[in-house]
């Protein structure tokens, strides 16, 4: 039965996309043109970013993303689940065949679309000349099996040994299979999201508002009491539970410090958090920079991360120390280390700050993207 509702769906949403395409194609000289289109489920608000990235741009987001609060041209506000669902799976075709006619490019962040089968969302969009960027950002396209073969490799543990492979990696080589045969770029990291995809592969630059960049003169006048944060989305995937083995071992031994933990908040909450934070633990089981370390870097925060362009060579290079590369049996180390040196926290805050400077402001961001989009003929 489910197969069955399934394959009806899915043509019902292809009669719907080409019904809406043409209806559309009668009215297109009244359209307001856009240059992207850029949707269509949000994680980390990419979407959100991406739009102030790329003027002229239509938002579209179906989901709402818990941790953020943000505004979209166009946005699911149903909150019944089943609802919702129904709504996306009607109304998803019919946006796209209106969009069609107001952009030639189209934005993808994630692994989902406007259609439940991408395959067929896809090639409709090239047989209009469509451009199509995918961006993927996490475990929409990372391999846990090749993850899993990686850690072998590297000799080391790794969070995809925690998690189940199930048909994952069956779901995942069909995307990377789809996004290699219709997209025109790629963005993805490919180590850190090891993936099937063969095409070549830019890693995900986002960028951090300079108007929030917040150097804080007077938080290393005095360490007294060191604050450290750690605000994991997912406590397993990011090492919660060696952060707290860590910290416990600190405190056992008479460190004096502040720790604080934060899940599931809203992220102005941690944005506000890191201003007075001196020490940020981020991601232990990951290659590429996560959000939360530009984030931590632009609030002069000194960062203790796995994040390493030596394993990930999509990132841009550690010069100078701009975090302090932590793999997950050196937390404790690590963390030791600062809390006895705290010369060394403003040390690795202050270069942290430069590098975001340097690579994740507005201005690097929208370099390194327009320089892609024209390698690639996106744009002229």
């Amino acid at each position: 039965m489910r197969l069955i509702f399934h394959l009806f769906l899915k043509y019902t949403q292809y009669i719907l996309l080409i019904s809406s395409y043409y209806v559309c194609s009668l009215f297109k000289n009244k359209y307001k043109k856009i240059n992207w289109v850029i949707g269509v489920d949000e994680i980390a608000k990419v979407i959100f970013l991406l739009n102030n990235l790329l003027p002229n741009s239509f938002t579209v987001s179906f989901s709402k993303n818990r941790f953020y609060t943000l505004e979209y041209n166009f946005y699911n506000k149903i909150k019944n689940i089943y609802i919702s669902y129904l709504y996306k799976a009607f109304m998803g075709p019919v946006l796209l065949g209106y969009l069609m006619h107001r952009s030639d490019k189209f934005l993808y962040i994630w692994s989902t679309g406007f259609l439940i089968n991408r395959e067929l969302e896809f090639k409709f969009l090239k047989s209009k000349n469509k451009k199509l960027v995918c961006m993927f950002v996490g475990s929409d396209i990372r391999s846990l099996k090749l993850r899993k073969e990686l850690y072998l490799k590297l000799e080391m543990d790794g969070s995809a040994n925690y998690i189940k492979i199930n048909n994952h990696d069956e779901y995942v080589r069909d995307v990377a299979r789809i996004a290699d045969l219709y997209a025109d770029v790629i963005f993805s990291a490919s180590v850190d999201q090891i993936s099937y995809l063969t095409s070549k592969q830019y890693y995900p630059r986002l960028y951090y508002n300079k108007d929030y960049f917040n150097y804080n003169e007077n938080k290393f006048n005095t360490t007294n009491r060191i604050k450290i944060l750690h605000a994991a989305s997912n406590p397993i995937i990011k090492g919660t539970q060696l952060v707290r083995a860590a910290i416990k071992k600190l405190e056992l031994e008479g460190y004096i410090f502040e720790y604080i933990e934060m899940q599931n908040v809203d992220n102005t909450i941690v944005l506000e958090q890191l201003k007075s934070t001196h020490i940020v633990l981020n991601e232990f089981y990951a290659f590429g920079l996560g959000v939360l370390t530009i984030e931590a870097m632009a609030n002069r925060c000194a960062i203790l991360t796995s994040s390493d362009p030596k394993i990930e060579i999509g990132l841009p290079q550690n010069e100078n120390d701009a975090w302090f590369i932590t793999p997950y049996w050196e937390i404790y180390d690590n963390l030791k280390y600062l809390l006895d040196n705290p010369n060394k926290i403003k040390y690795y805050a202050d270069n942290g700050y430069k590098y975001a400077n340097k690579y994740f402001t507005f201005k690097a961001v929208n370099k390194y993207m327009n320089d892609i989009f024209k390698e690639n003929g996106i744009i002229d």
